[in-house]
């Protein structure tokens, strides 16, 4: 008769506002100003630390590296429960360079740590800088862009009827994270769902000495993050930079490329780029492009067709008005060679919500662009397929729909 065999590993917190050891004897924390490099920059190849470029996965080896403290049993690296395949995969990879054996590397949610003093019923909220993720059966997130208490009440407005008991995270590197979660244990208890205990730093630390025996294979990935957040949206003004829109073409032809598979029913995440967040497929990898032709943009692109991918650019704008926007971009077109860009609408609708609109025809593929506002930030989303492929019908739509400001 067999059985299982454990494993007594070092625990590593990455994210969401600090990279340090959370047992192993002796505490190790990565300084504030290199963890802030690694973690604003985890979607990208490179980060600037001290003014210099630096690659992300250099940096997030390093930094993992000066926390080991050589467990023979390997490591367990704790993430936030929201972040997308992709921050994961950058995680996963630098942290199996501290073992020989791969499989010495355990990553998990954040979430699973947390519950680890908890029913298997119980929800988890984790507070980040810019947002507040629920992490239950699924993952959904509530932008810290309003008024807090508005937040702690939408939050208990997503928990309400889904868990008898509720566990907060409230890490003290993240701003205003003590207070939110007051504030949400409150709204929640006024639900009728007991709140077991807001988890501050000394908590977390016991609760990743305890959990350092674990089962030696990985637990299962954790559902994808998707936004559920509250968008009254403002349209009070918009606008767009042609370069911009142009960006997001310098792809070549790929020929004998399938075209990517409809994606509606695949796993979201809530993407959260400067002051705009989103909700886009969990498995396309993201990046940010700043070199090149156009505006510095997010892209989110298909694994199956590289041809097959979201634009995401943003501005801060302030005191304009969406016809304002519209007429500053068709003055723009009109100076493009015609048929580039076609079926402009100053006065468009896009899922529902007022928008400038309009298509940009390229040999290999076309983009259908989105121009909206939320408050004092302009955000632009071009979704981009090959001719006569629209299979991103779905995935547009729900980029759209929940595009909206953090703060």
């Amino acid at each position: 008769m067999s059985t299982a065999v454990t494993a007594h590993r070092a625990v590593i917190e990455a994210g969401p506002g600090s990279i340090r050891r959370l047992c192993c004897g002796t505490s190790g924390v990565v300084d504030d100003e290199l963890s802030a490099a690694v973690l604003g920059a985890i979607d990208d190849e490179l980060a600037l630390v001290g003014g210099r470029p630096v690659a992300v996965d250099s940096l997030l080896r390093a930094a993992l590296r000066s926390l080991d403290c050589g467990s023979p049993a390997g490591t367990i690296v704790v993430h936030p429960s929201w972040w997308s395949a992709s921050r994961v995969g950058v995680v996963t990879a630098a942290a199996r360079t501290l073992a020989n054996d791969p499989n010495d590397v355990v990553v998990q949610p954040r979430s699973w740590l947390l519950t680890q003093a908890a029913p298997e019923a119980a929800v988890v909220v984790e507070i980040a800088d810019r947002l507040v993720a629920i992490a239950g059966s699924e993952v959904e997130a509530v932008p810290r862009g309003t008024e807090p208490q508005h937040v702690a009440d939408e939050v208990a407005g997503l928990i309400a009827g889904k868990a008898a008991v509720v566990l907060i995270d409230a890490p003290s590197k993240i701003a205003g994270a003590a207070a939110l979660a007051t504030l949400i244990a409150g709204a929640v208890r006024r639900r009728g769902t007991t709140v077991m205990e807001i988890v501050g730093d000394a908590r977390l630390l016991r609760l990743a000495k305890a959990a350092r025996s674990v089962p030696d294979e990985p637990a299962e990935p954790p559902p994808a993050a998707r936004s559920r957040a509250g968008r009254h949206v403002r349209l009070a003004a918009a606008g767009v930079v042609l370069a911009a829109v142009v960006a997001g073409v310098a792809m070549g032809s790929h020929h004998g490329i399938p075209a990517a598979a409809p994606t509606q029913h695949a796993p979201t995440t809530f993407l959260v780029e400067g002051r705009v967040a989103l909700t886009v497929p969990a498995n396309w990898p993201t990046q940010r492009v700043v070199a090149g032709p156009g505006s510095a943009r997010v892209q989110v692109t298909s694994p199956s067709d590289p041809e097959v991918a979201l634009h995401v650019t943003q501005s801060a704008v302030a005191g304009e008005t969406l016809g304002d926007a519209a007429q500053r971009l068709k003055r723009a077109i009109d100076a493009e060679p015609a048929g580039v860009f076609v079926d402009f609408n100053p006065a468009g609708v896009s899922a529902g919500r007022p928008a400038v609109t309009y298509r940009e025809m390229r040999a290999a593929h076309q983009v259908r662009w989105t121009v909206l506002l939320d408050g004092a930030v302009r955000i632009s989303v071009g979704c981009q397929s090959r001719p006569g492929h629209d299979v991103l019908r779905d995935v547009c739509e729900q980029a759209v729909r929940s595009a909206h400001a953090i703060g």
